[in-house]
């Protein structure tokens, strides 16, 4: 089949303003990357990520990561200083997953900043291990501060994974379909970022307690019992480039790493399953492991 000149122009002539209009949806998608909040999660991300690399995370350092990220997004984004201004708390990190459900049962359009900010959560989690969620939320860091409170062992309490995961999910489920039928939203009387408006409200009797009374005897009981994000970031974790990895010829099977850390992922990673209880990334069981057996890497 012979092109023409005139043919090959006609469809440059067509082609263009396509093009254009790709590279406008483009550049609006990635424009939400350049605010502040974004690129000081990112940060806190990256210095995450490389303390745990490098093995020079400790519990000192890690409290201070906790505070740091509780401040700036949940502390000074509050303060009537512009400097502060770009650590605004909305879109909060659950109303990225909750708000696109009630925009598509109302009609419209999903604004393309929830969509942005998830590819940006997702991608942090895909190249380092959940290091959204346990780097840079503020809630997640809340209650990790919280949990740290000293406290009888007896009382601090782990709960089965599939307890908690299976409340997470049928908790999703049941959020989806009364919103598709009756618009209204569950997530609305259990979202734990309401407390960073710092009002009072009766709508945060549940919350406050999930989150504050309930994280001072279970690490994040907010993030696994109820946060839809922390759900979509736990399956993304499953093929994320960094995690924490056992070196079974190293490991004496001494199952410290199971009694200090806080989280029930450990026994999973010594196990070496394919899927396993979401990691935040706190780096205990890597620092308490006397032969240096676990280590976050490829």
């Amino acid at each position: 089949m012979k092109i023409t000149r005139a043919g090959m122009i006609a469809f440059i002539l067509m082609a263009v303003p396509a093009v254009e209009a790709a590279e406008g949806r483009l550049s609006l998608f990635f424009a939400p990357w350049q605010l502040t909040k974004v690129w000081l999660a990112a940060a806190l991300a990256l210095v995450g990520t490389l303390l745990l690399l490098t093995r020079r995370l400790n519990a000192r350092r890690r409290f201070a990561m906790m505070a740091l990220a509780f401040i700036a997004f949940g502390v000074l984004s509050v303060l009537p200083v512009n400097a502060f201004r770009g650590l605004g708390l909305h879109p909060s990190p659950m109303c990225v997953i909750e708000k696109p459900f009630l925009f598509v049962n109302a009609g419209r359009a999903v604004p393309i900043l929830f969509l942005s900010l998830f590819a940006f959560i997702g991608l942090l989690t895909l190249l380092s291990n959940k290091s959204f969620c346990g780097w840079t939320c503020p809630i997640g860091a809340l209650q990790e501060l919280i949990y740290k409170i000293p406290l009888p062992n007896r009382l601090q309490r782990k709960i089965p994974f599939v307890v908690s995961n299976s409340i997470r999910s049928i908790f999703f489920i049941v959020f989806v379909a009364v919103v598709f039928t009756t618009g209204f939203s569950l997530y609305e009387y259990v979202n734990a970022f309401h407390i960073l408006h710092w009002q009072w409200q009766w709508q945060l009797i549940i919350p406050i307690g999930i989150a504050i009374i309930g994280g001072l005897f279970i690490y994040r009981p907010f993030c696994y019992l109820i946060c839809p994000l922390g759900l979509f970031t736990w399956l993304l974790e499953h093929v994320s480039v960094l995690r924490v990895k056992l070196d079974k010829e190293a490991c004496t099977d001494c199952k410290l790493c199971v009694k200090k850390s806080p989280c029930p992922t450990v026994p999973a990673i010594l196990a070496m399953k394919k899927s396993r209880p979401d990691c935040h990334a706190c780096g205990v069981c890597i620092e308490v492991c006397p032969e240096d057996a676990l280590k976050f890497r490829v």
